[in-house]
């Protein structure tokens, strides 16, 4: 490529993986990405470093792991002193500007970014902790609310008007970058709050869907029941967030899944606005367009909503590359890839690599070369501690094998070639130990040990309801 290439990436917020009609989803419509997943390489097991919004993002903006970023929670903020690629992309004489969500925590709204054109959706100055750890874990079952309420609406919702505007100063911004007189190439970052709940949409979205058989939660194997299925790992998982089983009723469920594909629908079709602004601009052809969210919605599968568990529809995410030259459209990639891959890969793109030893992301560049390329060696891994778990748990994903360690719980292990829905915990299998000790060998490569973790993090939620009962004057729980 002679010119330097332009990026525009656009981030979602909790998009299931597989949702997108392209990609073979039987009801969604997504004639937007539709068209990205035509002319662009689509990596199909793409993953979240955390499937949490905060921590996720700060692995995807630092290229790093959770214990190093030190991210854990909502409320938790990403250190100033930690490059982003924003950074990188700076360095490299990139402008860069960002338009929306990313979920940083504090006064510091930039990371690296050279120009913030829209807020985020909460301004979140106080950091906060996501949960009390000194107390016991309740057992709210808060996720049956959530679907209780669902349905359409007939104003527009505050996510949908968030996206509009941010979308709108995203085409703005678009205009400006393009017409600069400098010449440098940019990088667009936008962030949407869509599809994100509550399960709710504007009517007209919702009516998209009327007359249309909504597929319903995969039910287990052999007659079990989500009850049964559940880990030990995420029992308290299961108390904080709830089971469908626990109250939702068919037609609650029917309903909120329907919602949540009005609300992708919507969302497409800012996306589509975008897209079309970009076209009509100079260097058009010569931009990267990067589609991906931060992390995935369980949906009802395996009982679960919402997201903050290593299942598949959770911690896997869409993601979509569309590069200038389009070689390979419509290509889809089969290696496992992670959020945090993308530092790297500006690294490789700006020669930037020694400056940045060590980090655990590869570069993409190879896979968008060669999508059908191999890498059974890749390792993938994501982080959990928060509520619903209270301790830290780590999977780890090298080629079929899916590993889930927490201390204190049996481990995990899904077989995603043969099992792709994870019904069958094949850890206490004797034949598969070997693959058992290689994969808890991988989880605990860069230093990993939850149990010593698990009181970091403890102490560090302890510093973060200081902080806040300081800034916020709240000192309600001070004795």
């Amino acid at each position: 490529m002679s010119e330097t290439p332009n990026f525009l990436i656009i981030m979602s917020d909790q998009h299931a993986p597989d949702t997108v009609g392209g990609l073979g989803h039987p009801v969604v419509i997504t004639p937007s990405l539709d068209q990205l997943v035509a002319t662009g390489i689509t990596f199909r097991n793409a993953y979240c470093p955390y499937p949490m919004c905060t921590p996720s993002r700060a692995g995807f903006m630092t290229g790093r792991l959770t214990p190093e970023h030190g991210v854990w929670e909502l409320g938790t903020p990403l250190r100033s002193d930690m490059p982003t690629w924003a950074h990188v992309l700076r360095r490299a004489g990139y402008a860069t500007s960002i338009s929306g969500r990313m979920h940083f925590v504090g006064h510091d709204r930039m990371h690296g970014f050279e120009r913030r054109v829209y807020p985020d959706i909460n301004e979140t100055l106080i950091p906060f902790t996501y949960g009390d750890w000194d107390k016991p874990q309740a057992d709210d079952h808060v996720m049956l609310g959530a679907i209780r309420e669902a349905g359409p609406v007939e104003e527009p919702t505050r996510a949908e008007l968030f996206d509009e505007a941010v979308i709108q100063a995203a085409i703005e911004e678009l205009t400006y970058l393009t017409s600069d007189e400098d010449g440098r190439p940019w990088a667009l970052m936008t962030g949407l709050f869509l599809p994100h709940f509550p399960y709710a949409v504007s009517r007209k979205y919702y009516d998209m869907y009327e007359g249309t058989d909504i597929p319903m939660p995969r039910i287990p194997p052999h007659g079990r029941t989500y009850e049964e299925m559940v880990p030990l790992q995420l029992e308290n998982n299961r108390k904080w967030l709830g089971l469908t089983t626990d109250g939702a009723t068919e037609d609650e469920v029917r309903i909120a899944r329907r919602c949540y594909y009005g609300m992708i629908t919507r969302m497409d079709e800012l996306i589509g606005k975008l897209l079309s602004h970009l076209q009509t601009l100079r260097g058009a052809d010569n931009t990267y367009v990067i589609y991906l969210s931060d992390h995935g919605d369980n949906m009802g599968e395996h009982g679960f909503w919402s997201k903050l568990n290593f299942y598949e529809d959770s911690v896997r995410v869409p993601f979509i590359v569309v590069p200038p030259d389009q070689v390979h459209a419509g290509a889809q990639c089969e290696t496992p890839v992670s959020l945090i891959d993308w530092m790297s890969t500006f690294l490789d793109l700006t020669g930037q690599q020694a400056a940045f030893e060590g980090l655990p992301g590869r570069s993409l560049f190879p896979l968008l070369a060669d999508p059908a390329r191999q890498e059974p060696e890749r390792v993938i891994i994501s982080d959990y501690a928060c509520d619903g778990t209270r301790v830290p748990m780590r999977m780890v994903r090298r080629g079929r094998w899916k590993a889930c360690f927490a201390p204190g719980y049996p481990s995990l292990l899904f077989d995603l070639e043969t099992d792709p829905h994870e019904w069958n915990n094949l850890s206490e299998e004797t034949a598969l130990q070997d693959i058992m000790k290689d994969l808890h060998e991988s989880a605990c490569s860069d230093g990993w040990d939850g149990a010593v973790l698990g009181k970091d993090i403890l102490f560090h939620k302890r510093r973060l309801k200081y902080i806040n009962e300081a800034e916020s004057g709240d000192f309600s729980g001070k004795k």
